[in-house]
């Protein structure tokens, strides 16, 4: 028997199928609208909750570079920097391990502070500081392609007449008052190699003893002793200063070393997250003030350890001065971010070709230079071989007979590990340790370590 197709019936099964299609479509849109309510209002919330913790904030904002997400837009022009002061202990920067992140307060309002300081190195220097006891000691440590402070350590011996450089010691890490002594011969050897075509291998006759500096070695009097030629890399790594003295009065004109040092960001006041001194160049008046000028014989050209720390990193970070900076970024006791750093460079003062002798320069003063012993132990330390340091020391009496500022300020690369540091002692009739061998101690512990990572950059937030 042949069977036939009930169109009536598939037509009504069909249909039954539609229907209950149909309600479970209708639930389907039910859940999708209650889904979007409760996204609607869980936005209103949030919305709500960032309207009033805006309000209930406190302004703060420290500097033309510091980025305010909620503002949308550079802040701080109407605030100064050091605004932020108030935010650290008087005794900050002297104590053994500070905190790295801490809360303050500021106009009544909880802060959290969220700093660049590396605690490691931040205690080494601490201990080196207080182990060896100079009269007066600072440190400075930064990562040259940020700007980021690594450490920032002053110390002040207990036992020092409270007259002595007494305006600087709050934090003796950005007072501009010691002299810059043969600090200042970067200048000038970055100046004729930047203005004068100079390479690390020109050479020029000088006579007489190397540290001293008389008017006979300038040929402004007539010569007493037998000149020899000395090579710039030789004079910059063992100090000479009639090399650099005949270059100020014989090589480079006034405006030329001025201008020189006004791009290293001297007599320019410089860019913080805490007030700090202006480094300070004064116009010579004669021939072999000049000279003086120019080979760091004088007291009057001054400079702080953070802005030699910055003068240090530019062989290491293609030549450029970035902006340091202390606080990374601010939150409110609510956890609403109140800014964040943003990278900013302050001066690119010299060419690559200038930076590529400039760091040879350096390089010979740690090799076989006036910083030579310092850095001897260095040797012995595993991997070390792979390490590329450089500096520049100085040595002078303090105005008035306060003690003998002795300087180091350099840098160490570990393949993508880079610092700079600087550190000043201040000794009194003994000499306890010398300024290159507590920056070659830092120096070690920082290239042990693995890079660090600026936790918010730029480009990174």
């Amino acid at each position: 028997m042949r069977l036939k197709n009930n169109y009536r019936m598939i037509f009504m099964s069909r249909l039954r199928r539609l229907r209950i299609a149909n309600v479970h479509l209708d639930r389907v849109k039910k859940a999708a609208v209650a889904l979007l309510a409760l996204l609607f209002c869980g936005t209103l919330l949030v919305l709500a909750h960032r309207f009033w913790a805006a309000r209930s904030r406190v302004r703060v904002m420290v500097s033309n570079d510091a980025y305010s997400p909620d503002a949308g837009a550079f802040g701080g022009r109407d605030v100064l920097c050091t605004d932020l002061s108030a935010l650290f202990d008087p005794e900050y920067f002297t104590q053994t391990s500070p905190p790295v992140d801490f809360c303050s307060t500021a106009n009544d309002m909880s802060l959290r502070v969220h700093t660049s300081l590396d605690p490691t190195l931040q205690h080494r220097l601490t201990i080196l500081l207080r182990r060896y006891a100079p009269l007066i000691g600072a440190g400075v440590v930064l990562e040259p392609a940020t700007g980021a402070v690594l450490a920032m350590v002053s110390y002040r011996n207990k036992n020092l007449d409270p007259a002595v450089l007494a305006e600087g010691r709050t934090n003796y890490c950005l007072y501009a008052g010691f002299p810059a002594a043969s600090l200042f011969k970067i200048v000038t050897a970055g100046a004729v190699l930047e203005k004068k075509a100079y390479t690390s291998y020109k050479t020029m006759p000088v006579s007489g003893r190397f540290h001293t500096l008389y008017k006979h070695q300038l040929g402004l009097k007539r010569r007493r002793f037998k000149a020899r030629s000395i090579s710039l890399e030789k004079a910059f790594s063992l100090s000479v200063n009639p090399f650099f003295g005949n270059l100020g009065i014989h090589v480079l004109s006034e405006v030329e070393l001025r201008d020189t040092a006004r791009s290293l960001l001297f007599n320019v006041p410089l860019e913080f997250d805490l007030p700090v001194g202006v480094s300070r160049m004064l116009e010579p008046k004669t021939e072999y003030g000049r000279a003086e000028q120019a080979c760091g014989f004088n007291t009057e050209t001054t400079i702080s350890p953070l802005h030699a720390a910055m003068i240090a990193a530019l062989p290491v970070n293609k030549g450029i001065i970035m902006r340091p900076f202390l606080v990374e970024r601010l939150e409110s006791g609510t956890g609403v971010e109140l800014y964040y750093r943003c990278l900013k460079p302050l001066s690119h003062p010299f060419k690559e070709k200038t930076i590529k002798n400039l760091r040879r320069l350096m390089r010979g003063t740690v090799r076989y230079g006036t910083a030579r012993k310092s850095f001897a132990h260095l040797k012995r330390v595993r991997g070390s071989r792979k390490w590329v340091l450089g500096g520049k020391t100085g040595s002078i009496d303090m105005p008035n007979r306060e003690g003998r500022c002795e300087w180091f300020a350099g840098y160490g690369v570990n393949g993508n590990r880079r610092i700079a540091v600087a550190i000043v002692l201040v000794h009194g009739e003994r000499r306890t340790i010398s300024s290159a061998y507590v920056a070659a101690e830092v120096i070690k512990n920082a290239l042990k370590k693995p890079p660090l990572t600026v936790a918010k950059t730029e480009s990174g937030h």
